[in-house]
């Protein structure tokens, strides 16, 4: 039977899915999980993560129409012959007919134990990368399977002799007794690799896994009970750390394939602001000048509670994260967890007891190293490639921010790490040019006063001197990163709708609370927004306004304020001014949270910011501003000289605290707890980058076989990619595309148009082959009826007389589909509600 392997790229001669199971095992190393496996047969793209559901996908859909090849051994010469004349009339007609592997070709003798060996720690690599598995239990399912192995192989060859030996074969020939020594090597798959040093031995060898360094920090006396004698004895204990080397890091994660994406990464056209290489310091830095190809790296600390925060042993076993990213990486890929190495794990503790000097020292001198005019050479894939490299940002919440850079407390009375704004000022200065912005000069003059003191130097608001300062192309008072989910999404959002909720459900009466959450659990959210709908809002939260919580994480936090307005907009009135103050806040976060953006929108933004903060006062002027109403007049600033927020913000660094967490809370053991976070972790990370990829680009969930002609809008697919009405083509309902999901009837920003965004409906996906470039979007163009302000969305509508489109993904304005939505209102129209303001580049 012949079935098309999308590894070969050709027809292959086997029995069956099981015959293809063994070729994608034997000939590709393709486990039952982990790597994306594309269908192929009859055209077909639709993809699988796990082998069971490719086989039988390929079983239920496909096996039925495979035609078998006869074989006659007898005449081999006469059936080559009629295959190539068949193969001749095939190109003939389909131009190319598939190469076909002989039977023959497909089961050689090339399964060793290696192989053997290589399948097995696959097996253990999954499971130790696995936060829910403990070693204990990898230890287990290692015993368990060798033992079953032992067996089954052992009555297997008992069986194979005793079979021979009833039909008179020789069973002391040499091929058999050559069987029977593979019958016994392979009763033990895990033979090199038992002990958990021989398997990081090997993933290190083969698979260029990066072990975290054990670092000593110092010394402390513990008590402990000598078990000779029983008494109680002072032992001297090394806090250590752990560090992965950013350099061997390098070396994993910069394929050929990486590489060549950040050579090929550009400016943005003129006014425009996309990415670091279009701010203002990026000009500025000298040494990027020099090394525009350098690696840009941004730098994470967050401590983080590993157990129960309400349990007894709070802050006993409390972490310190570090991580960073590479911003050269476009923006598809850099957004995923896999894009997010770790470089150091230590306890609180020891960061209060020895400070972040001794951590950061081995960070800076490979910083040094990469940000010397030398550089860095590492041998990547056999060939030695000279590295740059500078660190250009520093992310943290703002205790973190002014913990690690040496700021006093964010409850100081100097409050900001880019001015010199006092508590008071914030209540009415909501310009940036009304405070001083900090200086290099100022700040490190005022830093040795401030270590002179034992508390800092509340004057300047300064504690002490940053180790980070003395890299070559970073300050802490140059580095123009405020965290906007922990200002906006964590802080100002839930502090405003907080007020919001109380005068509409309290005071004015305009709705109840039991009817807000009916709506929050009823509405019709979007794709995208679905997994993170908000909670119900609890009343007595809105009754208490002595906090600013409101019972939302981030993420669901940036949905409720975004759909707040279809939510109740239909019982405000038009020109409610405390509804008027979250439109304000809206308008702002359409310009904070835009990947691309203008110098004439950052000053447009400044005075938005104004409009809301004066708005704010006059309606609740018995309520203070908070630090994080003051860091948003920074805003401007900090977009016009490192680009976007959105590509600094903490949301996908603390998406990787949850692994953390579950390692802590399955293992049970904190002996030393950094250290089994840091393994883990790193296993993790080399089974995501084995394939040499940080995020998979394409998946086709579901689609069948379609006649052109039957599509909605099939004449413009046809004359588009140059098809026959009456050819079959393979239309998907539901691809991933870069980790973004595409269904059939969202909505795609087409074009804009005098500003004003126009849209299209999806009618079709067409996938021609396996990849992002293949994929093409049948739209019905919208009609775009204009924003409408009080539900903070574009009207749009179908005209009677469908125009169709077809778009790719790099002609899209926007890569992000949406939604149509509809509000609360009589006869709602259909709104989309784009998640920030739409540009489209020249």
């Amino acid at each position: 039977m012949e079935l098309w392997c999308f590894k070969c790229q050709e027809g292959i001669q086997v029995e069956g899915t099981k015959g293809l199971a063994f070729h994608l095992r034997q000939f590709h190393a393709i486990e039952s999980s982990g790597e994306m496996l594309i269908c192929g047969q009859d055209g077909c793209m639709q993809t699988f993560s796990l082998l069971n559901s490719f086989l039988r996908h390929i079983k239920l859909q496909h096996i039925g129409v495979e035609k078998r090849i006869e074989e006659d051994e007898e005449d081999s010469n006469q059936q080559n012959e009629q295959m190539d004349h068949d193969n001749h009339e095939e190109s003939s007609d389909d131009e190319v007919g598939p190469h076909v592997v002989p039977a023959e070709h497909l089961y050689l003798d090339n399964f060793d134990h290696d192989t053997l060996k290589q399948l097995a720690l696959s097996l253990l690599m999954k499971l130790r990368s696995t936060a829910s598995v403990p070693y204990s239990s990898v230890q287990e399912v290692m015993n368990r399977t060798r033992e079953m192995f032992g067996s089954t192989l052992s009555a297997l060859e008992h069986e194979m002799l005793r079979v021979m030996q009833a039909h008179g074969v020789n069973t002391d020939a040499n091929d058999v007794r050559d069987l029977c020594y593979k019958f016994s090597t392979y009763q033990n798959p895990f033979s090199g690799i038992e002990t958990l040093k021989q398997q990081s031995e090997y993933m290190v060898e083969k698979l260029l896994l990066v072990k975290p360094h054990e670092i000593p920090l110092g010394v402390r006396f513990d008590q402990a009970v000598c078990r000779k004698t029983g008494q109680i004895l002072q032992k001297a204990v090394t806090d250590t750390f752990q560090y992965v080397h950013i350099l061997d890091v390098l070396r994993m994660v910069l394929s050929p394939a990486i590489q060549r994406t950040i050579a090929a990464e550009t400016m943005s056209p003129a006014g425009y602001i996309q990415g670091y290489q279009d701010g203002q310091q990026f000009q500025q830095l000298g040494f990027l000048r020099d090394h525009p190809l350098a690696l840009r790296f941004q730098l994470y600390y967050e401590d983080v509670e590993v157990v129960n925060p309400l349990g007894s042993k709070t802050g006993v076993h409390k972490l310190g994260l570090f991580y960073y990213s590479i911003q050269n990486l476009p923006r598809c890929l850099n957004s995923s967890m896999n894009s997010v190495h770790l470089l150091a794990v230590c306890h609180s503790s020891d960061l209060k007891k020895f400070g972040f000097t001794p951590i950061l020292r081995p960070f800076i001198e490979e910083m040094r190293q990469l940000e010397s005019d030398d550089g860095a050479v590492l041998e990547l894939r056999g060939e030695e490639v000279l590295i740059h490299g500078t660190l250009v940002s520093f992310s943290a919440d703002s205790a973190a921010a002014h913990e690690l850079l040496g700021f006093m407390s964010p409850s100081a009375n100097k409050l900001c790490r880019l001015c010199d704004a006092t508590r008071e000022q914030i209540q009415h200065d909501f310009l940036e040019s009304n405070f001083d912005m900090r200086d290099v000069e100022d700040h490190d003059a005022c830093a040795e006063v401030a270590e002179a003191r034992r508390q800092g130097d509340p004057l300047s608001g300064i504690r002490t001197s940053c180790s980070l300062n003395n890299l070559r192309s970073f300050h802490c008072v140059t580095n123009f990163n405020l965290d906007i989910m922990h200002d906006l999404l964590e802080g100002v959002c839930p502090y405003e709708v907080k007020l919001l909720l109380h005068t509409f459900t309290r005071t004015e009466r305009l709705i109840t609370c039991d009817e807000l959450n009916q709506r929050i659990k009823a509405f019709h959210y979007s794709s995208n927004d679905r997994k993170n709908k908000p909670s119900a809002i609890l009343p007595d939260r809105i009754r208490n306004l002595v906090d600013h919580k409101i019972g939302q994480k981030a993420a669901q936090m940036w949905c409720l304020v975004r759909m707040l307005p279809l939510l109740i907009g239909d019982r405000i009135p038009v020109g409610n001014k405390h509804f008027d103050l979250l439109l304000l806040l809206l308008r702002c976060m359409d310009i904070i949270y835009a990947p691309v953006t203008t110098h004439a929108q950052t000053a447009y933004l400044k005075y938005l910011i104004l409009d809301h903060h004066q708005l704010f006062k006059q309606l609740y002027p018995q309520y203070r501003m908070i630090n994080k109403h003051h860091h948003m007049i920074h805003y401007p600033t900090c977009i016009q000289m490192t680009g976007p927020l959105t590509t600094m913000q903490c949301l996908k660094y603390e998406m990787k605290h949850g692994f953390c967490k579950r390692v802590a809370s399955v293992n049970c053991n904190f002996k030393n707890i950094s250290k089994s976070v840091a393994c883990k972790h790193q296993i993790l990370q080399c089974a995501a980058l084995a394939n040499g990829e940080v995020r998979t680009a394409f998946e086709c969930k579901a689609g069948s076989l379609v006649v052109v002609q039957s599509l909605e809008g099939g004449e413009t697919a046809a004359e588009s990619l140059g098809l026959n009405l009456d050819e079959e083509i393979f239309i998907a309902t539901h691809v991933v595309l870069y980790g973004t999901d595409y269904k059939t009837n969202m909505y795609l920003v087409t074009d804009v148009n005098g500003g004003e965004p126009q849209f299209g409906k999806i009618c079709s996906i067409i996938v021609a082959q396996p990849s992002v470039d293949s994929v093409h979007f049948l739209v019905k163009l919208c009609s775009n009826n204009g924003f409408n302000t009080h539900y903070h969305g574009y009207r749009v509508a179908l005209p009677q007389d469908p125009m169709f489109t077809m778009k790719g993904l790099s002609s899209l304005v926007d890569h992000l589909p949406l939604t149509g939505l509809r509000s609360y209102e009589q006869a709602s129209p259909v709104y989309l509600c784009p998640r920030y303001s739409i540009l489209k580049t020249e």
